[in-house]
């Protein structure tokens, strides 16, 4: 039988003078929200090494950003039941 699942990807890069440093993606599990993976990689090695700092207040943005969206989906989810 037939099951088909929705999810959202929310993908976000850190740019740096334009170029990609590196990339960062999370998928959320739109039947149970609270399912989500988080992962990131380095799109340029040696971009990423000379700007670590901003790289990193990038990842914790996004990481931010995808619990708030997970955050209201839940919420929305137990309203929903």
């Amino acid at each position: 039988m037939l099951e088909i699942a929705k999810n959202i990807t929310i993908t976000g890069y850190s740019k740096i003078d334009g170029e990609i440093a590196e990339g960062h993606q999370a998928v959320i599990d739109s039947a149970n929200p609270e399912n989500m993976s988080i992962s990131s990689w380095q799109q340029d090695g040696a971009l990423y090494k000379a700007n670590r700092v901003q790289c990193r207040a990038d990842a914790a943005e996004f990481e931010d950003a995808v619990y708030l969206l997970q955050d209201e989906m839940i919420a929305e989810k137990q309203t929903a039941e």
